[in-house]
């Protein structure tokens, strides 16, 4: 079957079978990739318009917050305000007693004049010698059995909201309500503070969704334009202090439903939701778009490519034809190289003819030129390789002999000084060497740091000293770190800081473990850095820089642990000018 099959089209025209070909695996690849990327953009699209409704949600909601914190913080200050207090509880005599106190009281109309958030504050009393105005009130017999004024006086001092009318304005109010009592506990009367809604509604108005506020599962604000089943939303009266996103059908509408809950401090029991309501249609309205540029796009991608098939098959089936007639020409001796094609079409009708040409130009090609290339390769890696051998003929192993035979030669004349120097900068040098990627114990980087620390206060003569304080539970033999971690920031230390100090330098090597790191810290208090150069430097500190084989750097070390051990670790440095400097590194447990 599958032999029959293959007889058939290799018996098809090259020109028909390029054309069938191109045209299935373009057209096929064109719907493919179409259909996967429209769906992608598709995805993208509502991913995003959810995204931004949450962000605009976590605006409104935000703000809002402010707008309540203070409100709060208002009523705080009244609450603890001894002179309104006295006022409310006085027994008054005569009207202009009460209008003189009231006059030599204007915190209640300042707090107003301060913060437009507020609309009015009001205080209910019931004290029958208060003459009522804006800020003060004697509480009525219809305010006395109103919920809110017995919810308020139950409360025990107490935040509470409600959304309700003003009984005197007739406008709808947010208002924050608690009883106001004297130092022994007895009520003196109940603060009401409305917040302007125009406040509300700008903070709603200003974002391009459909957004309203919930109080305790009830409306307090929402676009004008938008109309909404108010009982639905009772379905949602959810706790959570978090932003949950609901696919559901609201409205007679399948929309997406943002839902971000919070409570305000001090608050007993409302909760405060904004509800952000995201069609789906909207965000389809874009998706069609797109899908619709996308079936366009394809359309056009799968006319392009019909007729550049058409005009290259056509041009490779001329070729062809120009290729059969030059046959017997490159039989006769002109290069050129034909792959073996099986079937019975133009090209496997030319392959017979053209086999003995490339058959001839393979052995030719193979037999001499390729085996004279191979000989020269072959001359030039020996030469390289007689090269390589005379420039390692130095190697480390001649270094580190020739600074024994050094520390040996100290040793024997009674230098010791010279012969401890030696052994010690052949450690070094032996560990800089044939430092590699993997970790190496702690223990084992701090001997070397310390034999640096040696040369250097010997270098100095007694003009640098160090010291390395190790906490008792740090286990410097089984923990390992990253080689040549330290030795670059001490190094750095002693070049920047202590030689350029006059007078006597001190390098102090603390290690400890301090949530869940390992914290190194490397001080000097040698000239320190000016601010300038450390914000350069703390700037750059997270840049790649190049060594070239000179030094490793500080960027180095921080790049590497970074690298390594992940970016929540690194370097932190410090310093102040003329004082020192402290270089800290963060590693894991």
């Amino acid at each position: 079957m599958k032999k029959n099959i293959r007889i058939i089209i290799n018996n098809i025209k090259i020109k028909n079978k390029l054309i069938y070909t191109y045209l299935i695996v373009t057209i096929a690849t064109a719907l493919i990739v179409g259909t996967y990327l429209t769906t992608q953009m598709t995805n993208v699209i509502v991913n995003r318009a959810i995204e931004n409704a949450e962000n605009n949600s976590d605006t409104i909601r935000n703000r809002l917050e402010e707008v309540l914190n203070l409100t709060t913080k208002v009523s705080d200050l009244a609450y603890s305000d001894e002179k309104l207090i006295s006022i409310l509880k006085n027994r008054y005599q005569t009207y202009g007693e009460v209008i003189n106190t009231y006059s030599n009281y204007p915190v209640l109309r300042n707090y107003l004049k301060y913060y437009r958030e507020l609309s009015s504050i009001t205080v209910y009393v019931d004290n029958d010698t208060i003459l009522g105005n804006t800020e003060i009130l004697r509480v009525s017999d219809k305010v006395r059995t109103e919920d809110w004024y017995k919810k308020a006086v139950s409360n025990s001092g107490k935040i509470a909201w409600r959304y309700t009318t003003d009984e005197f304005t007739g406008h709808e109010y947010l208002s924050l309500i608690r009883s106001i009592k004297d130092n022994n506990g007895a009520l003196v009367g109940v603060l009401v503070i409305n917040i302007n809604p125009s406040i509300l509604n700008d903070l709603i108005s200003t974002e391009p969704d459909n957004n309203m506020i919930l109080l305790d599962g009830e409306v307090i604000s929402l676009k004008n334009s938008y109309q909404i089943d108010k009982k639905q939303l009772l379905k949602y009266n959810t706790q959570s202090n978090e932003i949950n996103v609901l696919k559901t059908k609201f409205n007679d509408k399948d929309s997406y439903l943002i839902l971000n809950s919070f409570k305000i401090e001090k608050t007993l029991e409302n909760n405060f939701k904004v509800v952000t309501v995201l069609p789906i249609a909207q965000i389809t309205d874009q998706t069609n778009k797109v899908i619709i540029n996308s079936i366009i796009a394809i359309t056009a991608t799968i006319i392009l490519a019909i007729i550049m098939i058409i005009y290259f098959s056509k041009n490779i089936s001329n070729r062809i034809d120009l290729l059969r007639r030059e046959m017997h020409r490159v039989v006769n001796g002109d290069f050129y190289i034909m792959t073996k094609i099986d079937g019975n079409d133009e090209i496997g009708q030319l392959y017979d003819d053209l086999n003995i040409m490339v058959e001839s130009i393979n052995k030719l090609i193979n037999e001499v030129y390729l085996g004279e290339i191979q000989k020269e390769q072959l001359k030039l890696r020996q030469k390289e390789a007689e090269f390589k051998m005379l420039a390692n003929q130095i190697n480390p192993h001649f270094l580190y002999n020739t600074l024994e035979t050094i520390r040996m030669k100290a040793f024997c004349n009674g230098d010791k000084e010279i012969a401890d120097i030696v052994k010690k900068l052949g450690k070094i040098m032996r560990r800089n060497l044939e430092v590699s990627g993997k970790e190496v114990t702690l223990k084992s980087e701090l001997e070397l740091i310390e034999g640096y620390l040696q040369i250097q206060s010997m270098r100095f003569e007694g003009m640098v000293s160090y010291e390395m304080n190790i906490e008792d539970n740090i286990d410097t033999e089984s923990y390992k770190i990253l080689p040549l971690l330290l030795q670059p920031v001490v190094e750095n230390a002693f070049i920047h800081g202590l030689e350029e100090k006059r007078n006597k330098g001190t390098i102090i090597i603390n290690i400890f473990i301090k949530e869940k790191l390992l914290i190194v810290k490397i001080c000097d208090d040698g000239v320190g850095i000016k601010l300038e150069r450390l914000q350069e430097i703390n700037k750059k500190l997270d840049c790649f820089e190049e060594n070239n084989g000179k030094s490793i750097g500080l960027m180095n070390v921080n790049q590497r642990i970074k690298m390594y051990y992940g970016g929540e670790y690194g370097m932190n440095i410090e310093s102040e000018f003329g004082k020192g400097t402290i270089v800290t590194l963060f590693l894991p447990i």
